[in-house]
């Protein structure tokens, strides 16, 4: 809160004469005061200050006026009768106001000089300072401390300017020091919670605080004693023990992040060698054309699958690396002085995490390569995939004489016959009217027969002549 908008207020109260309750008289007998009585009377919605006496446009210095003060806008502080009045809000019971005056003695808390019943006061808010460490939370508006381990524990800090005077301070001064920031810090809150609870569970609500502050040694003692007991049951090989189990039990899943998957990691190579074996050479569309895709369709829904197990397990790792780190943490400011002996075994944890992040990775990669020697397989074996991809006409799109010319390339020759027959051979009455002329005569031996194809009658034989004397005689006379 900005001491600014109290100090004309201030100045006011600590020049006033107050004549029991609100009602002061005031010697203006410098201009400050002057200017804060103008600045003050000017805005009553602010500084609640009322001129019973005297002009307010004409107040001369060394003049006496009559005030009547009010509450000021809570916004810049607290004018109280005394410290009773004071404690009458449940705020300030648990909360020292930013800026307030006592009239009873003329305090405010920027004062150097403290009354010993202020002093007090502020030893009991640093007890329930001490008091909100073991607390969920603190209610400031009403007051409250609210515990919930074991249930719902609410302590409302209910108390008056009587019942601070039976504050023990040594008692007070144990238990500020008992919750310190040293390496058993949680453990300590915990002690003291519970000795609180056990203290004033049975206790009505409205006058708890009160017999805590009565029992404040009590309560040093309980607290003090159930931390020897928690000291007694810890020792540095129970530490190291659990710490060893801890190591264990996350070794162990983070090898089942591996281990989990690995029929599918060995059923990659496996599915290679199939893709690679199934398919068969296609020169057009037809089964094998049908049986290379349903291998490559396969081959993609296997792919899809691996991958959504390894982003599985990479998610696996992750959450395991979160929970690893957050037992660090927690040995860290459980056991601070000795966390450093036990770093080891976070060093072989976070080891085998990135080795198991290193796996699954290459486990990734053999997948791709995979992946893609199948499409390369198929491409290379499947002709009408291939021309489809690179933009290539079909082969097969061949018109009908080049298959006309290559199926009578692919017919062999017969010998003479087929000469003879591919020939156009003439009618019988032409080879009677050529006679022997027409007939090529071998020096040496002929056939004594031969076959001719003659249209109309298919293949026909024919008396070879002898000699040259009977085929003379054969001619007509």
């Amino acid at each position: 809160m900005n001491d600014q908008n109290f100090e004309p207020l201030l100045t006011l109260y600590r020049a006033s004469e107050f004549k029991g309750g609100r009602e002061a008289s005031l010697t203006v007998k410098n201009q400050a005061i002057h200017d804060a009585l103008v600045t003050c009377v000017n805005d009553p919605r602010e500084f609640s200050v009322t001129l019973l006496t005297g002009d307010p446009d004409n107040i001369p210095l060394q003049s006496t006026v009559e005030l009547s003060y009010g509450d000021p806008r809570g916004g810049r502080g607290v004018l109280a009768d005394n410290l009773a009045d004071l404690l009458t809000s449940p705020a300030a019971r648990v909360r020292e106001p930013g800026n307030y005056f006592l009239i009873d003695g003329k305090f405010a808390k920027s004062d150097a000089a403290v009354p010993k019943n202020v002093l007090r006061y502020r030893k009991v808010l640093e007890l329930i300072a001490t008091l909100k460490k073991a607390a969920a939370y603190l209610d400031v508006e009403s007051g409250t401390l609210v515990f919930v381990h074991g249930g719902k524990f609410e302590l409302p800090a209910r108390y008056t300017d009587k019942t601070i005077g039976l504050v023990n301070e040594d008692a007070l001064k144990k238990l500020t020091d008992f919750v310190g920031d040293d390496t058993h810090s949680e453990q300590k809150v915990a002690i003291l919670e519970t000795a609180i609870r056990d203290m004033l569970e049975h206790v009505e609500i409205s006058v708890r605080f009160e017999r805590l502050l009565t029992k404040l040694a009590d309560l040093a003692t309980k607290a003090g004693d159930g931390y020897r007991l928690f000291v007694a049951s810890f020792s540095y090989d129970k530490v190291r023990d659990a710490l060893e189990a801890t190591k264990v039990e996350y070794a162990t899943k983070i090898h089942k992040a591996f281990s989990d998957i690995q029929t599918q990691i060995l059923s990659i190579p496996v599915a290679t060698v199939i893709v690679a074996t199934q398919m068969k050479q296609a020169t057009k569309v037809g089964y094998e054309f049908w049986l290379n895709s349903a291998v490559l369709v396969g081959c993609w829904v296997f792919a899809v699958l691996v991958t959504f197990v390894l982003w599985n397990q990479f998610h696996t790792l992750g959450a395991l690396s979160g929970e690893i780190k957050r037992q660090k943490e927690t040995l860290t400011r459980e056991y601070k002085d000795i966390a450093a002996n036990f770093a080891d075994v976070f060093k072989f944890l976070d080891r085998r995490l990135n080795l198991q992040y290193w796996a699954l990775s290459a486990v990734g990669v053999v997948l791709a390569t995979g992946f893609i020697l199948a499409h390369v397989v198929y491409f290379q074996m499947t002709d009408p995939a291939s021309n489809w991809f690179s933009g290539t006409p079909s082969s097969s799109a061949s018109t009908p004489a080049s298959e006309a010319s290559a199926a009578s390339a692919a017919v062999p020759a017969s010998g003479p016959t087929s000469a003879l027959s591919g020939a156009s051979s003439p009618t019988l009455g032409e080879a009677s009217a050529t006679g022997p002329a027409s007939l090529p005569v071998s020096a040496g031996r002929v056939p004594s027969s031969a076959s001719a194809s003659v249209p109309g009658l298919g293949a026909a034989s024919v008396p070879a002549p002898t000699s040259n004397a009977s085929a003379a005689s054969a001619a007509p006379q």
